[in-house]
């Protein structure tokens, strides 16, 4: 009984300390995910209960058309994310709350070809769509380094195996800016110029409002 009993005791002593040599050792996850900052791939990090790291990179490319108001349109978006975030886990829970960067190379272009016999109107001035020809829109963002902060929760394993992770935040890559060009005989000249600029800046003035580009990653997890 007493060889038993050492023995059970052996054992308990022993997952005793491999559990507490699991719980100190470092978590290491790899993740695959998708949002609003495109399709890609993560890694998770951390030595501790109450934090992680969190870095990864996501894109996405896709093109659409439509016609409105007699001009056929061809957009791109074009969207390029790395980033890196510390995530505080409150009492080492599944909750916790991000801070980090998200370095942007998002870009979003648009093509209008009109159709016979349209008009384009620019500034309030009507001008016949075959001599403004093409007019391309590039829109940027201002940063390249956008500060982000989010909440979320990851369902982390305990050991190796998979888990998964929802994150939502908003990065500040400020205003959007657009530029319009257009290819067409008067596209050179001065009054033309002026309203186009013109129009160029009420477009701008309207996108001063999306500094603030909202941020959603869901994915899964696995632990090594």
């Amino acid at each position: 009984m007493k060889t038993i009993l050492g023995a059970l005791l052996v054992v308990g002593s022993s997952w005793t300390a491999l559990a507490e040599e699991e719980e100190k050792s470092p978590f290491f996850a790899v993740g695959l995910e998708g949002g609003t900052t495109g399709l890609g791939a993560s890694v998770w990090l951390t030595a501790s209960k109450q934090f992680t790291i969190n870095g990864g990179f996501g894109s996405f490319d896709t093109d659409e058309e439509y016609s409105t108001d007699g001009v056929d349109y061809e957009g791109n978006v074009d969207l390029s994310n790395g980033f890196a975030t510390l995530n505080w886990h409150p009492g080492g829970g599944n909750f916790h709350l991000s801070a980090g960067v998200v370095f942007t190379d998002n870009a979003v272009r648009v093509v209008g070809s009109p159709q016979e016999g349209t008009t384009y109107e620019l500034d309030g001035t009507e001008y016949p769509a075959s001599l403004v020809g093409t007019i391309t829109g590039d829109v940027t963002w201002e940063k390249s380094t956008a500060p982000y902060f989010g909440l979320g929760f990851s369902k982390r394993p305990q050991g190796k195996g998979w888990g998964a992770y929802v994150n939502v935040g908003v990065m500040e890559s400020g205003s959007a800016v657009a530029r319009l060009e257009a290819t067409g005989a008067i596209a050179s000249q001065p009054s033309f110029q002026e309203d186009l600029r013109a129009e160029e800046q009420e477009l701008n003035d309207e996108l001063d409002e999306f500094d603030l580009y909202p941020v959603v990653r869901v994915g899964v997890m696995y632990r090594f």
